[in-house]
């Protein structure tokens, strides 16, 4: 397997052989023969592994029951072939999430693994968690994976306008095929929350909310309200205010939200290290998640990047990749190669590029220790 640069493309890479789907074109008409071909899998498929059409109906947004009846028995009508790819493609899914939904052997990072373990215990265990951390570690990369990983999983992305109760509730239906633009009175509100309640009922789909610390109170409580009343896992993906907002509110006669929380994770533990923590990332680590072919990292330019990736509210995977991209550029020119042939990557390219992206005085004297820290090394 080729080095990848977050968890969404290991997921999307690994094997990308077909395990128990129909092979089917990603667009245009299905043929009445590929259509036959399909539900035939489908149909054996669900009935070998003992599954129901209601089973199959309420992990995934649509097609209903009664639609994929119809799909069975050979009537086709209208979206008829977005059905059966959606079908086709839950087959895959399922397969692959029952023969190995979550491997730690293709998860290459401290915090990816973290992720990975608590999202499982949460799904396992049917409750609510969060995972803190500051921005740039890959929650949002991990999140996103998640997603694909567990079928029928809902992956929200909160941002302005889905943070308050109504904007979410739309957010949540949307990708369950529920969302009518027409329901935007407070009865139309409650009823699409109904409908909600109603496909979420004991179905095991993970909601995964990621910027979850730009929620309201209200729309934290409709959260807690859907998990209560259909026993869905929930998983928010947030920064320290989030937690902090919490346990404020936490008391004798309060509480009820941080109390449906079995699992708080922060990440970070809230340190880097040069305060103390324990490395995020290895340099090991690094390398697997930045080289690439024709591109080499030197070893102090691995260093050099595991130190950005590490030191947490001034680096980040995401500020390693800006730098890394811009870093070959540098080193390319430097040594006269053209594109396509193998360059080597040193630390020097990558601090001449990060002293003139940041100009201000305390990123130049933190590369400065990065440069002193580097010669001190090899001496």
């Amino acid at each position: 397997m080729n080095p990848t640069d977050d968890l969404a493309d290991i997921l999307q890479g690994r094997d990308q052989i077909l395990m128990a789907a129909w092979m089917l074109p990603n667009e245009g008409a299905l043929s009445d023969s590929q259509r036959q071909q399909a539900m035939a899998n489908f149909k054996t498929y669900i009935e070998k592994n003992g599954i129901s059409r209601r089973d199959v109906a309420m992990k995934v947004s649509a097609p209903r029951e009664t639609t994929i009846y119809d799909l069975m028995a050979g009537n086709y009508r209208a979206n008829a072939d977005t059905h059966i790819r959606t079908l086709n493609m839950w087959v895959e899914q399922h397969a692959r999430s029952k023969a190995a939904s979550i491997n730690d052997d293709f998860v290459e990072t401290r915090i990816a693994k973290a992720i990975l373990t608590a999202a499982r215990l949460i799904h396992e265990n049917k409750t609510m968690g969060m995972l803190i951390a500051p921005t740039g570690v890959g929650k949002t990369r991990c999140a996103q994976a998640l997603s694909q990983t567990y079928v029928g999983s809902i992956y929200i992305r909160v941002v302005n306008g889905s943070h308050h109760p109504k904007g979410l509730t739309n957010a949540i239906a949307e990708p369950m095929g529920l969302l009518d633009r027409r329901a935007m009175t407070y009865l139309m509100h409650k009823n699409m929350l109904g409908r909600i309640i109603d496909r979420l009922q004991n179905s095991d789909r993970m909601l995964i909310l990621d910027e979850a610390q730009k929620l309201s109170d209200d729309a934290l409580e409709l959260l807690r309200d859907i998990h209560d009343t259909t026993g869905v896992p929930i998983l928010m993906f947030a920064t320290t205010d989030l937690h902090e907002r919490i346990m404020r509110s936490v008391g004798p006669d309060h509480g009820q939200m941080y109390s449906r929380f079995d699992v708080v994770h922060h990440l970070t533990q809230g340190k880097d290290i040069y305060s103390g923590g324990k490395p995020l990332y290895s340099v090991e680590e690094i390398r697997k998640l930045y080289e690439r072919t024709p591109i080499r990292l030197a070893p102090d330019a691995a260093k050099y990047l595991q130190d950005v990736a590490n030191q947490i509210g001034h680096g980040s995977l995401r500020r390693c990749k800006t730098l890394l991209r811009n870093a070959v550029r540098r080193a390319r020119k430097r040594m006269e190669v053209s594109e396509g042939c193998k360059v080597t990557v040193s630390s020097v390219d990558i601090e001449w590029v990060e002293a003139r992206l940041r100009m201000e005085a305390s990123e130049q004297n933190i590369i400065q220790q990065r440069r002193t820290a580097r010669q001190a090394t090899a001496e």
